[in-house]
C-alpha cells in the first residue's frame, strides 16, 4: 500500500528540519575542540568526540538533502528532484558514514573498557585510536561501493539507500524493478554487522564493566590495607563508577536516536513493506543524532565540572571528566 500525500509530504520534509540542528549541533562542537578548548584534544576520549561529529556531518547532510536527490518523477516521493546518480551518491554517502558514527560511538565504549583495564594511564591503550580510524572509514566505504557498483542503491525510505530496486517501481513501467543485481546475503550481512555495532558489541562492553565494578566493590569493601591504600582505591572505583555512568548515557542517547528507523529498516528488508508513520517518526529522531550527542557531550561535561568543585572540598573524593 503506497504512502498517502500527507506521509509523502512528512517523510520527504519533517527530518530536514531536525537534520539541519544535528548538522549546526556538530559543527558547534568541532568548532568548541578545534578553537574554544583545543588542550582537550590531548585525551583520546575528546579526539574521538571530534572524529564522530566529523563523520556526523556528511550523514546529517544527507537527511537535509532527503528526497531532493530521489530521481524526478519516482512515485510516492514528494520533492523528487534529482537523477539516479545524485540517488547514488546519497545512498553511497548515507550508508558510509551511517556505519562511520556507529564505529565512533563504539570506540568510546572501547576506549572506556581500555580505560579501566590500564588505571586510567591513556598512554597504554592510545595505540587504539589509528586503527579506530581505519576500521571507521575503509570498512563503511568498501561496503558503500559492493552497494554502489551492483547498482542496489535506489529510492528507499526518506531519499536514498539499499534496496534491490526503486520504490514504486510496481505501479510504474517506466521504472525497472530489476535494477540491482542479487546480493541478498551480503546485505544480510551489512545488516548483521550494523546490529552487532548498534547494540551486541556495546551492551557487552557494558556489562562487562558492571561487572567488573562490582568486583572493585567487593575488593574495596574486603581491603585491610593502609589508609592511603584504601583511599586510592576508593577514588579508583568512583572514576570507573563515573566513566561506566557516561558510556551508559551515551549509548542510551544513541540508542534513542536509531532503534526505531533500525526497526523499520529491518522490517523493510525482511518482508519488503515499509510502515510509513513508524518511517516518520523514526527518520526525525534520527535526524536529530547530532544534536543529541552535542546534549550530552555538554551537559556530562557541565557534571564533570561540578564534581571536580566537589573533589576540591572534599579530597577524598576523586572524579573523571
Amino acid at each position: 500500500m503506497p504512502p498517502t500525500t500527507a506521509q509523502q509530504r512528512a517523510i520527504a520534509y519533517a527530518p530536514m528540519i531536525f537534520a539541519a540542528i544535528s548538522f549546526v549541533s556538530s559543527s558547534y562542537v568541532i568548532y568548541h575542540l578545534l578553537f574554544q578548548e583545543r588542550q582537550k584534544l590531548k585525551r583520546l576520549y575528546h579526539r574521538l568526540v571530534l572524529a564522530m561529529n566529523i563523520a556526523l556531518l556528511p550523514l546529517s547532510f544527507t537527511q537535509v538533502w532527503s528526497t531532493m536527490a530521489v530521481p524526478e518523477g519516482t512515485p510516492y516521493y514528494a520533492g523528487a528532484m534529482g537523477t539516479m546518480n545524485t540517488c547514488v551518491v546519497q545512498g553511497f554517502i548515507k550508508l558510509m558514514f551511517m556505519l562511520t558514527v556507529s564505529t565512533y560511538y563504539v570506540s568510546l565504549v572501547l576506549q572506556a573498557l581500555m580505560g579501566m583495564r590500564n588505571n586510567f594511564k591513556e598512554e597504554n591503550y592510545r595505540w587504539i585510536e589509528i586503527p579506530t580510524h581505519l576500521v571507521a572509514y575503509c570498512i563503511p566505504c568498501m561496503f558503500a561501493i559492493l552497494f554502489a557498483v551492483t547498482e542496489n542503491i535506489n529510492p528507499s525510505g526518506n531519499g536514498c539507500f539499499y534496496a534491490k530496486a526503486p520504490h514504486g517501481c510496481e505501479s510504474n513501467p517506466e521504472i525497472s524493478c530489476q535494477r540491482g543485481q542479487d546480493i541478498k546475503y551480503f546485505s544480510f550481512f551489512v545488516a548483521f554487522s550494523t546490529l552487532f555495532l548498534y547494540y551486541i558489541f556495546p551492551t557487552s562492553v557494558v556489562t562487562v564493566m558492571c561487572c567488573w565494578l562490582k568486583k572493585k566493590k567487593r575488593e574495596t569493601s574486603n581491603n585491610r590495607g593502609s589508609g592511603m591504600t584504601i583511599i586510592r582505591d576508593k577514588a579508583r572505583k568512583e572514576m570507573m563508577q563515573s566513566v561506566h555512568r557516561q558510556i551508559s548515557v551515551y549509548l542510551l542517547s544513541f540508542w534513542f536516536t536509531t532503534v526505531l528507523v533500525t526497526i523499520d529498516i529491518v522490517y523493510r528488508m525482511l518482508t519488503g513493506v515499509s510502515i510509513y508513520n513508524l518511517n516518520i517518526l523514526g527518520r526525525c529522531i534520527y535526524s536529530l543524532q547530532g544534536f543529541v550527542f552535542t546534549a550530552v557531550y555538554f551537559t556530562l561535561q557541565k557534571m564533570g565540572r561540578e564534581q571536580k568543585g566537589e573533589d576540591l572540598s572534599n579530597p577524598t573524593s576523586t572524579s573523571s571528566e
